[in-house]
């Protein structure tokens, strides 16, 4: 427990496992109850929290057919022959389809108590209409007997009620879209959808004073969200889960914009493989510093055209029947704020220099400073491993709660807590974001935005030069990533499954079929760009793990003249990034023939424009295919190829 704040620390797991929050859907469908719930899903789920949503919708179409466990009266329904139920299942006065649709219920909320009370879960969410009191207090009284009325388990009910057609109007689109009516003609789908709604909207009574007393010796809390925000009333909102809870929908908005984020551009400090720091940008840093307002510019055009043919579309074919008239007015839709936040670190302040402040509102946040490294800030990764080994092995065992000794010395969870009221910002923020920030804190930030578990929050490898994109969308969000190409200075698009695959971790390479693919590949693209050079042949390989996790691999191509080079990389499951070359003695040479070395030395070395011409070589075709960089670059694919395979 924080002493000075009161709250339990997100790593109290004593704490954690006491917490525990039913939140309880209520409201007619299309009125954003999944939406709102994923998105607090994600949010308790960044906090550590374990929170997982229960849709009786799901139960339905996933039992449907099957044989019932409790006794139900007369045949079963014939909907059920298939995933879909039609208006007339919901009918609320057929007890025949109403017992059946509150097994389903009971069931749903039963695997939702068994994961609070057995999985170490501390959040629950029952998604489900909940229109009626009946069915409320019953919701109330099945809790309390399961958990013999622990106080521990607080229940906050969550209604969204909607009277904005234009909202409704996008819900319903995307539940035509759904699993209920996946080849369904749209219009019959529309009708059917819409006689559903009628059959909720007869029996719909929403949380008043009356059930607020009917229901007070179980200490209930509720939460109404008045379309989608504008309006909030709660009541008797107690409890840390819940608090949050509230705070965090009192700051969410439906409004499409884009969120992205990057990392500052190359430093000194990476250059000589340092943690931490306020170092400056390196030269290659400031190239990416320039080329980053012209590409943040050109998708702020992309984004505007795409929203006004979005809107064109959508105001010619609406749903609902709204006059002609509000249909056929000029369109308006005006370029959203841009906002660049950076960290108040040198190296993220120096990578907004070139955007020009008429555009953009630029604003710096000691709260996106990198992750203090304390006593340790500074050193080389080398001088980590070797100097302060007992710490190095704890950070690589335990990255998410290790801190870093010394004054101001932080961990990921630190990290998480200070970024919380920042998130918010961004969830509350209607308008484009850019964030420049450090390879941790965009670790976390995607881990938020992505709904990743723990482990991954960690291991999901960032890397300087890449940008990505988040986009809200009522069903979740959109995910874009490029990386920055030196040679061209250009941003290209990276395959965000390919993104997802890649590891801080050790990869174990078997290298027998890579040696002889690559030896072909050399020998071709030699041919094709270099007539006549000779082959390269003979490769041998071993690969280890290196004290960070990292893979180390040897390459020794027997080459007819023998010189060393020696490749930097990134990392084995990312792009290469640096190429340079190191001389050796004859001494060297008589007894260490020729060899490509490979290392994941740092994730912030230079990209492979900064191959340095080696001395002449008696083989000179051979030197000229070293020195090409289409070479360079299918080298790189195809050791990238290997080990994300």
């Amino acid at each position: 427990m924080d002493r000075l704040t009161g709250h339990p620390d997100l790593d109290d797991e004593y704490d954690k496992e006491n917490m525990k929050l039913i939140i309880v859907c209520v409201g007619l469908p299309a009125r954003g109850k999944s939406y709102i719930t994923k998105k607090l899903t994600r949010y308790l789920s960044w906090l550590q929290y374990t929170t997982k949503i229960f849709n009786v919708g799901n139960t339905r179409r996933t039992q449907n057919g099957k044989p019932s466990s409790v006794p139900v009266d007369g045949p079963r329904p014939k909907a059920e022959a298939s995933n879909h139920h039609d208006s007339a299942f919901f009918d609320p006065y057929n007890d025949q389809f109403c017992q059946l649709r509150e097994k389903w219920a009971m069931d749903t909320l039963d695997e939702l108590l068994d994961f609070l009370l057995y999985k170490n879960g501390n959040v629950g969410i029952f998604d489900a209409t909940n229109t009626t009191k009946s069915r409320r207090r019953w919701v109330v009284e099945h809790i309390n007997q399961r958990t013999n009325g622990d106080e521990n388990f607080k229940v906050l009910f969550l209604e969204s009620i909607c009277t904005d057609k234009q909202i409704i109007e996008k819900n319903i689109r995307l539940k035509l879209s759904g699993p209920d009516y996946i080849n369904m003609d749209q219009h019959e789908a529309l009708r059917d959808f819409k006689d559903r709604l009628r059959n909720y909207e007869k029996v719909y009574e929403t949380i008043d004073d009356q059930e607020e007393e009917e229901n007070e010796r179980y200490n209930i809390q509720y939460l109404k969200i008045i379309n989608a925000g504008k309006k909030i009333v709660s009541y008797n909102i107690n409890g840390y889960l819940s608090s949050h809870t509230v705070f965090y929908l009192l700051n969410f908005n439906l409004a499409e914009r884009q969120i992205f984020l990057t990392t500052n551009g190359e430093t000194e400090y990476n250059l000589q493989n340092r943690i931490g720091g306020d170092s400056k940008l390196s030269n290659e840093g400031w190239k990416f510093a320039k080329a980053l307002p012209k590409f943040i510019a050109q998708k702020r055009k992309e984004f505007q055209l795409r929203q006004l043919t979005k809107h064109y579309i959508e105001t010619q074919t609406p749903i609902e029947d709204v006059p002609l008239e509000e249909h056929t007015k000029p369109t308006k839709y005006s370029d959203l704020h841009f906002h660049v936040w950076s960290s108040a670190l040198k190296r993220s302040t120096q990578s907004t220099t070139f955007f020009p402040s008429e555009n953009y509102s630029l604003k710096q946040f000691r709260t996106l400073n990198d992750l203090c490294c304390g006593s340790l800030d500074g050193l080389t990764e080398q001088e980590f491993k070797s100097k302060y080994k007992e710490e190095y092995q704890n950070s690589q065992t335990d990255k998410l709660s290790f801190s870093f000794p010394g004054i101001g010395g932080e961990s990921y969870l630190d990290v998480i807590n200070r970024l919380r009221p920042l998130i918010v910002e961004l969830e509350r923020l209607p308008e484009h974001v850019l964030v420049i920030t450090h390879r941790v804190i965009v670790r976390i930030l995607l881990g938020y935005f992505m709904n990743l578990d723990r482990n991954l929050l960690t291991d999901l490898e960032i890397l300087h030069g890449y940008i990505y994109c988040i986009e809200p969308k009522p069903y979740g969000l959109d995910l874009k990533i490029w990386q920055y190409d030196e040679a061209d200075n250009e941003f290209n698009e990276v395959d965000k499954l390919e993104f997802m695959k890649r590891r801080r971790k050790s990869i174990n390479v078997n290298t027998t079929d890579f040696r002889m693919q690559l030896n072909k590949e050399l020998q071709q693209e030699a041919l094709n760009n270099s007539p006549g050079v000779s082959s390269l042949s003979s490769y041998s390989s071993s690969s280890s793990l290196s004290a960070d996790g990292s893979e180390e691999a040897t390459l020794m191509p027997q080459l007819s003249q023998a010189e060393s080079y020696n490749f930097e990389f990134n990392s084995l499951s990312s792009s290469v990034s640096s190429l340079k070359r190191t001389t050796s003695s004859s001494q060297h040479l008589s007894s260490n023939p020729s060899c490509l070395s490979m290392h994941s030395a740092s994730l912030d070395e230079k990209d492979d424009k900064h191959l340095v011409d080696h001395p002449a070589s008696t083989d000179h075709k051979l030197n000229m295919v070293l020195q090409d960089k289409i070479l360079i670059k299918k080298l790189k694919s195809l050791l990238l190829d290997k080990v994300e395979g």
